[in-house]
C-alpha cells in the first residue's frame, strides 16, 4: 500500500489530477511494492543487472480526484508468466475507487553484445518466490 497526496502540479487548472500523474503513481507503487529488506527496486538493477521495463500501461478513471486529496493505491501481482508479471493498482479516496489500472513489465537485462539494448530473459526462481509472496527478498 502506498499513500499519497496530491499535488498541484499533478492537477490541470481546475484542481483535477491530470491522467498522467496516474502513471506516475502505477510507477511509484510498484517501486513500494518492490522495497524489501534486501533493498529497492533500483537497487536490483544495480546490484544483480537487471530490470523491469513497462511493456503496457493501462489505467481506467472511475471517478475524478482533486488537489490536496488524499489517494491510498494498493498494489499487487495479478500474473506471473516465464519472462513478465502484471502489476494491478487500485486507487481509493476513502471508500471511493477514484481509478483502477496495471502495467506489464517484463525481466530484462544488458543485452551481453550491446550493453545499450535490452533483451528479455526468464525470471529467476528467487525473484519469481518474491513475486508470488513466498519470500520477502528478490534475490
Amino acid at each position: 500500500m502506498y499513500r499519497l497526496r496530491v499535488r498541484w502540479g499533478e492537477t490541470d487548472p481546475f484542481g483535477i489530477v491530470f491522467y498522467p500523474s496516474f502513471y506516475v503513481w502505477m510507477d511509484q507503487a510498484t517501486h513500494e511494492l518492490f522495497r524489501s529488506p534486501a533493498g529497492s527496486f533500483a537497487d536490483l538493477f544495480t546490484d544483480s543487472g537487471y530490470g523491469f521495463p513497462i511493456v503496457e500501461a493501462v489505467c481506467r478513471f472511475r471517478r475524478p480526484a482533486r488537489y490536496d486529496d488524499e489517494i491510498v493505491v494498493t498494489s499487487s501481482v495479478v500474473e506471473l508468466r516465464n519472462r513478465s508479471f502484471t502489476v494491478e493498482h487500485r486507487f481509493d479516496r476513502g471508500d471511493d475507487e477514484i481509478a483502477v489500472g496495471h502495467e506489464v513489465r517484463v525481466f530484462a537485462r544488458p543485452h551481453p553484445d550491446d550493453p545499450s539494448r535490452l533483451t528479455t530473459d526468464t525470471i529467476p526462481p528467487p525473484l519469481r518466490r518474491f513475486l508470488l509472496g513466498e519470500d520477502d527478498r528478490p534475490v
